[in-house]
């Protein structure tokens, strides 16, 4: 009888390939949004390629030109709120890596943790079985490829494109923000009172003088972020699964 631990190794690159090209295609407006915002804020090519290439995520591409708009230029604060905007993947990663192949060595682990993301967390982790490296870089090729494709032509073509069209793409990221809210804050009480605890934040700290003149950009993103976590962290824990098993905790998080 085949080890049905090895079942998701069964395929391997090219499974992995085929199961990432969704994700890949998925990528391609969103990151093409964030390359027409980056050559809306004026950012140079070579730096906004060099920031695809580099920064991986929809939120953080946003948090870096958020920085680059307000004129900041010190490499700590994008790299501190870059960081607080994606800290989940410490998540992510702790959770993955107890499914890897015992084969994977410590630079193969590193690699795939750079080119993880929510997507392909959540499609790596329903398959069977142990991952093994062949299938995690093969799932990582084509969400990368529409990642960087989309950056590129966003930026290279932004001066190409009608004014409406660029304005429509422009407000895409904001539309993949609202879409990623709504639905769990619908279905939650406890992400409902979080996000519009942000939202009121957000707003105060950008609207009052004081706070805008003395408070850079990536401060702000920083202190909201942290603030909102805690108290979300801190009024609505989620209870351990011993405690109501087969249900789904009003407070727990849903994978989408």
């Amino acid at each position: 009888m085949e080890n049905t631990e090895k079942i998701a190794q069964r395929g391997g690159f090219m499974k992995g390939l085929k199961d990432g090209l969704p994700i890949g295609l998925g990528y391609l407006p969103i990151s093409l949004a964030c390359g027409i915002m980056a050559a809306k804020v004026g950012m140079p090519f070579k730096f906004a390629e060099l920031l695809s290439l580099l920064i991986y995520s929809g939120s953080g591409q946003v948090a870096a030109q958020t920085l680059y708009a307000g004129m900041e230029t010190s490499i700590l604060m994008y790299a501190l709120t870059i960081f607080v905007m994606n800290c989940r993947y410490i998540l992510f990663s702790i959770s993955i890596a107890q499914r890897f192949d015992k084969s994977m060595g410590t630079l193969q682990r590193i690699i795939f943790g750079f080119f993880n993301t929510d997507e392909i967390y959540v499609v790596a982790m329903k398959q069977q079985g142990e991952l093994g490296a062949p299938y995690l870089f093969g799932i990582c090729v084509c969400p990368y490829l529409g990642f960087l494709i989309g950056n590129t032509a966003g930026i290279l073509f932004t001066n190409f494109l009608p004014k409406s069209v660029t304005s429509a793409l422009g407000i895409m990221i904001y539309a993949m923000f609202i879409a990623l809210i709504i639905p769990p804050a619908k279905h939650s009480k406890p992400v409902a009172i979080v996000t519009l605890i942000a939202l009121a934040m957000s707003f105060m700290m950008e609207c009052i003088p004081a706070i805008k003149t003395h408070l850079q950009p990536g401060l702000i993103i920083i202190i909201c972020a942290v603030v909102t976590a805690t108290i979300g962290a801190i009024a609505f824990p989620v209870k351990q699964e011993s405690e109501n098993p087969g249900t789904n905790d009003e407070g727990g998080a849903v994978n989408e």
